[in-house]
């Protein structure tokens, strides 16, 4: 599982000492670090939304957000912590937005000094402190289900239903009946037609799971060579050029001295 180097966890601590959080998160959201910990963590969660889990096959950054599990705009204090980071899908990350995931939600004027890192501290499935498979189930990546809080609640927030039932005016059963039918259409003979519904599903979704991960191994042979020099980069960094990088984010720009 991917964590800053210690060089990185230098720059971190040395940038916030000398300017402080806004001015951290801002130097960071454009870094070396968070360059090389994204494609990490793509590689991690072998090309899937830590939310919906769809497969995407691409490792271009601008295809995938880097997802603050607990968002920067209620705790930007956590803006640059391993454990609240993870890749999510533009729509994932678009539906998520701003949602509490706190539990129970923090008060208005309560700042959490410390990350949270019990599950039970989570209202959603955290892509590192939680299987997801253990939450929810999906139909095709179309219709979702759960029987636990956490799932439902994933579901809620991320509207993780709302392409197929709301958009698309789809149901579970005619979603099921369609799956069922294109696979003993693939299947033939080979299996019995009597099998049941669940075990269709879990079939199908077993040949979907290994082709994406056969195409997920194909593309992080590239991916591992950027992280490898990513790293090596990173690691040669030292806390004073991170320092004196975000040295020109703290200062106000130039036409504002003069004016002032």
């Amino acid at each position: 599982m991917t964590e800053f180097l210690q060089s990185e966890l230098d720059q971190i601590e040395a940038v916030r000492g000398a300017h402080g959080e806004e001015i951290l998160n801002k130097w960071f959201d454009n870094s070396l670090i968070k360059d090389r910990f994204k494609k990490s963590r793509v590689k991690d969660q072998l090309l899937r939304c830590c939310y919906c889990r769809k497969f995407n096959a691409t490792v271009y950054a601008n295809e995938w957000d880097l997802e603050h599990v607990l968002c920067e705009n209620r705790y930007p204090q956590f803006f640059a912590e391993p454990v609240n980071l993870a890749i999510a899908c533009k729509r994932c990350n678009t539906a998520k937005r701003h949602a509490d995931v706190y539990a129970p939600p923090a008060r208005p004027n309560t700042r959490l000094q410390t990350l949270p890192t019990e599950s039970e501290r989570y209202s959603i499935p955290h892509p590192r402190l939680d299987q997801w498979n253990d939450h929810l189930s999906h139909v095709n990546y179309q219709i979702y289900t759960s029987e636990t809080s956490k799932g439902l609640e994933l579901m809620a927030v991320c509207k993780l239903n709302e392409p197929a039932i709301t958009d698309a005016g789809l149901s579970r059963e005619a979603v099921v009946t369609a799956v069922r039918t294109k696979f003993f259409s693939r299947m033939g003979n080979f299996v019995d037609q009597r099998m049941s519904d669940d075990d269709v599903l879990i079939a199908t979704s077993l040949f979907t799971a290994d082709l994406e991960n056969m195409r997920a191994e194909a593309f992080i042979v590239g991916l591992d060579r950027s992280i490898q020099k990513l790293t090596q980069r990173s690691a040669k960094r030292t806390a004073e050029q991170a320092v004196a990088e975000a040295q020109s984010l703290a200062q106000p720009p130039a036409r504002a001295l003069e004016l002032g």
